[in-house]
């Protein structure tokens, strides 16, 4: 009993070690999932492989090949932690030269991706791998 009021009263003054209190789970290394584009008044499920790599503390390069079909499409681009779950940013895609707005929610191993561009609009679910 001494034990949970000792942790009781450290907890509400803040003074347990940083290592107590978790920090929010990087990004960094490898993902894959699937989701839906719209280009054009046109709808496919697309398949992703994307990649993270650390560049600062709170930003992340990013490498993404996607599939929809027989099309295929590699973006790249940077996007950067807004609060402790959540990144924005974007992705270029030399092929189309189209640049678009990325906005990622992280929850444990799985991350929620929106894209918006001058061609289209993707939705997308990213498990880490």
């Amino acid at each position: 009993m001494r034990l949970v009021s000792f942790l009781a009263l450290a907890l509400a003054l803040g003074v347990l070690p940083a290592a107590v209190h978790a920090a929010p789970a990087s990004i960094e290394g490898a993902w894959s999932g699937s989701g839906i584009v719209k280009i054009r008044n046109r709808t496919d499920r697309i398949v992703c492989r994307v990649n993270f790599g650390k560049i600062a503390q709170t930003s992340y390069r990013v490498s993404a090949r996607c599939s929809a079909g027989e099309r295929s499409y590699e973006q790249t681009g940077r996007v950067s932690r807004v609060s402790s779950n959540r990144y924005r940013g974007y992705v270029y895609n030399a092929q189309f030269n189209d640049r678009g707005n990325v906005s990622i929610s992280q929850s444990g191993s799985r991350l929620t991706v929106s894209v918006s561009g001058g061609r289209g609009t993707a939705n997308l679910t990213l498990s880490r791998n």
